[in-house]
């Protein structure tokens, strides 16, 4: 089901709506005491997320450890899929319930997860931070990971080859910062989710950044127009020097009203600080704590946005500012990939964690045994950053479990 991106704009629906959040966390707990069945301020029974994957262990998304074990997994297409498909990087979907904080950590039980990329085709040009696909500026910064095909990051992508894009579109340029790329065949299709430039209902022809689309055969959504977030599949060869659509559809979500809520993603619309869109996502801001400022808030924005969705509108508690190398979702750069599990594999330098390769040196931190007790079977809690390479992981610390 498609969602409109128009912000919240009629104040008195913003007052009905705030004061139907507010009855939705009191009825869980929220904003205040402890309840006698236990519930506290920080337990929630219905949860939507939106994110990239930080780690492992259980799915972790902007600091949440999602336990993945009961949930069903769908891609782009809706195909089912399984958990184990689920990569650092991927930009996740994910509806749950039970959230709480155990032991310091905020866990959830994850019913449904959702990974879709953003791009899906061939390289056309590559530069020194930057690819061109299907007319799209890619941007490749030092914690995009790839896949291990591609090994030695950027360096590893010529023109030609076709590869799949996770990541964040800033909706003011058309750009996009990369999450995740890897390398695909073409998969009888290729695929483009942005915001529309614009589109001749006459001719048919859609131009989404250096891309100039034929819509004139496939069946286009009404209202379909310039600022629209969509979806395009596209026949893998060009009709000259235009893309030929399949499909077209509004770019979905699984938002779902819930108790709480936490994406990450760039403004696609912005009114003002009380109002705006994430992602197509509305967000009514007006309660909202701001610990970065407002200043900088504006269409292509990257943030988190922490609240609970009511009647479609994300009414947010808090919004903070994110960057590149904010893994964890509190907006501070702790180079928050982590992996927890037991190892699966050894040797000098290295070792594996749920299918994750983990190296480790002089600066990385040990806790609980050394680097030679990291053999098969150990259970370990890893933080890391992302290695030169971009496919493995460098431990800042390594903690093993009892």
């Amino acid at each position: 089901m498609s969602h409109s991106s128009t912000p919240v704009r009629r104040h008195g629906f913003r007052l009905c709506v705030m004061a139907l959040a507010v009855g939705a966390l009191a009825a869980c707990g929220g904003g205040g005491d402890s309840t006698s069945t236990g519930t506290s301020p920080t337990q929630f029974k219905s949860v939507y997320a939106a994110g990239p994957i930080s780690g492992f262990g259980s799915i972790v998304v902007n600091g949440v450890h999602y336990d993945e074990s009961s949930a069903s997994v769908r891609d782009d297409d809706d195909a089912a899929r399984s958990s184990s498909e689920l990569k650092l990087g991927m930009i996740a979907e994910i509806v749950a319930s039970d959230y709480r904080v155990a032991d310091g950590v905020q866990v959830a039980s994850a019913s449904e997860i959702v990974f879709r990329s953003r791009i899906r085709g061939p390289v056309e040009s590559t530069a020194a931070d930057s690819i061109v696909v299907l007319g799209q500026t890619i941007r490749v910064s030092a914690d995009t990971v790839f896949e291990e095909e591609l090994a030695g990051g950027l360096a590893a992508v010529a023109p030609g080859d076709v590869v799949k894009v996770y990541g964040m579109l800033d909706a003011s340029t058309g750009e996009y910062t990369a999450t995740r790329v890897e390398r695909e065949d073409d998969g009888g299709y290729y695929a483009l989710r942005s915001v529309v430039d614009s589109y001749d209902t006459a001719s048919g022809l859609l131009v989404i950044g250096g891309a100039t689309i034929d819509v004139s055969g496939a069946e286009v959504p009404a209202g379909l127009q310039a600022g629209s977030l969509v979806r395009v599949k596209l026949e893998t060869t060009k009709a000259g020097a235009v893309w030929v659509a399949t499909e077209v559809e509004f770019d979905r979500h699984m938002a779902r009203d819930s108790d709480h809520s936490e994406v990450e993603g760039t403004i696609t619309e912005f009114t003002s600080p009380e109002s705006f869109s994430v992602d197509g996502i509305p967000v009514d801001a007006s309660a909202a704590s701001f610990p970065d400022g407002t200043d900088a808030l504006a269409r292509g924005v990257r943030v988190e946005v922490e609240g609970a969705i009511v009647q479609g509108v994300l009414v947010a508690t808090k919004v903070e500012l994110e960057g590149d190398d904010d893994h964890d979702g509190d907006g501070e750069d702790d180079n928050g990939f982590e992996v927890e599990g037991a190892v699966e594999s050894a040797d000098a330098g290295s070792f594996v964690v749920r299918g994750v390769t983990v190296r480790h040196d002089g600066a990385t931190r040990f806790s609980g045994g050394t680097a030679e007790a990291l053999v098969a079977g150990v259970r370990v809690e890893v933080h890391a950053e992302l290695a030169a390479d971009g496919v493995a992981l460098m431990a800042t610390e390594v903690e093993f479990k009892n």
